[in-house]
């Protein structure tokens, strides 16, 4: 049985991480120009949750990913199961 290829979820979380940070980046300059009261909240009620909550996608892509080469292995030598 062919393996069940994991590059485009890999990519994706990838891509997500690159994405993320370049967006971190440009809100650190645009922060530095807007400091009043709307950007104070819109960084609160929109912002806040952002990073951790990229950061559990990431874990879960990669758990996904680990689950996936698991089963592979298992599909190939059901011996290895609990590797």
């Amino acid at each position: 049985m062919k393996p069940f290829g994991t590059g485009t979820i890999q990519e994706t979380q990838n891509q997500l991480r690159h994405e993320f940070s370049e967006f971190a980046e440009q809100w650190q300059q645009t922060k530095s120009v807007w400091r009043d009261e709307p950007a104070r909240q819109f960084e609160e009620q929109c912002l806040a949750d952002l990073a951790p909550t990229l950061n559990r996608v990431s874990s879960a892509l990669q758990t996904l990913v680990d689950a996936i080469h698991q089963a592979d292995r298992a599909l190939k030598d059901p011996e290895r199961i609990s590797e």
